[in-house]
């Protein structure tokens, strides 16, 4: 078992950091990435679209930390559905090792806070963008599809605070003490949501599942909503022709790439996927901005310097590595 490649490919980003992926090997050279019901979000993504998007970052990762390793990697989409246990069946061949960096799979981060307002400079974009541009839609700061992007985030984020499954859910996720972040491994822990200092403290030790679900902490959690989407330089929009479980793959393969990219930028980046969760701000945002391809990820970005190192926990690839199939 290639213990390297699984670990970095266990990188990726996942919503609420539910890392909702396993490994069967079915042979030492040929594995099945699959996808664990456990770690599914019912609440905010009912259809499996998400957890799919986050399999195929995982499967990007694996592929670029198989080939630095000297394997080449052949895979096929074999779910048919987006709850599927079986996603993409892999095989690993031997093959000249690729010269990818993998510091920057273990240098990705999300940031939420402090992106300054200058919007992207067009080279930065390009570099960003340069393997499949035609997929993304990029919106700079001032621009009218920006400031509609802004609002239906907020107003998306204030429906999922009223609503209380996907507030318990969110709950289920967020690890608050240094106990907590140790034992799973997984979730949002106080530093991965950026709550530092005296703060940072007082939830690590004060704060438990309860918390979430009073009517406090939801208001403060779109008060500093509307306070985020005010800052950065614009917003980016990944795009696919379908929604079929290969095309998801394939858009969460490419949405990674252009994530591996943005700490060389010093670009920040930030999933709000709220509106494309919540129906009436996914159709709305659909029509006024006149799309004809299903949106998958609204991002929005921005410079940020010093660019902080990432902390989000990750769990080993032992324990997402399931039994081979008999």
């Amino acid at each position: 078992m290639q213990w390297k490649i699984l670990d970095h490919a266990a990188m990726a980003p996942s919503g609420h950091n539910t890392q909702p992926w396993t490994i069967s090997a079915v042979e030492p050279e040929r594995w099945v990435l699959g996808s664990a019901p456990a770690r599914w979000l019912p609440a905010v993504d009912p259809t499996n679209r998400e957890t799919l998007l986050s399999l195929g970052a995982f499967l990007e990762n694996l592929v670029q930390a198989a080939e630095s390793q000297g394997f080449g990697v052949d895979y096929r989409v074999v779910a048919r559905t987006a709850r599927d246990a079986e996603v993409v069946d892999l095989r690993l061949k031997p093959g000249a090792p690729r010269d990818h960096d993998l510091s920057h799979l273990r240098g990705r981060r999300t940031i939420r806070k402090g992106m300054q307002p200058a919007s992207l400079a067009k080279e930065d974009v390009d570099y960003l963008l340069q393997h499949d541009p035609g997929s993304f839609l990029v919106f700079p700061r001032g621009s009218r599809e920006a400031a509609l992007l802004a609002a239906k985030t907020l107003e998306a984020n204030r429906l999922q605070a009223e609503r209380s499954a996907a507030q318990a859910e969110l709950a289920d996720w967020i690890r608050w003490s240094d106990a907590d972040v140790e034992r799973h491994r997984d979730g949002l822990s106080p530093a991965t949501m950026e709550i530092e200092g005296l703060a940072g403290w007082y939830v690590r030790t004060f704060y438990d599942r309860s918390n979430v679900l009073t009517p406090a902490f939801r208001r403060r959690t779109v008060e500093l909503i509307e306070a985020l989407v005010q800052e950065g330089g614009g917003w980016i929009l990944k795009l696919s022709a379908d929604e079929d479980p290969g095309t998801l793959i394939e858009a969460g393969r490419s949405w990674e790439r252009m994530f591996l990219r943005c700490r060389s930028r010093n670009v920040a980046l930030h999933p709000m996927t709220q509106a494309l969760e919540e129906p009436s701000c996914r159709d709305d945002l659909t029509r006024q901005l006149g799309l004809r391809r299903p949106v998958q990820f609204i991002l929005r970005v921005g410079y940020r310097t010093p660019y902080p190192e990432p902390v989000s926990p990750r769990r080993p690839a032992a324990w997402f590595l399931k039994e081979a199939r008999t």
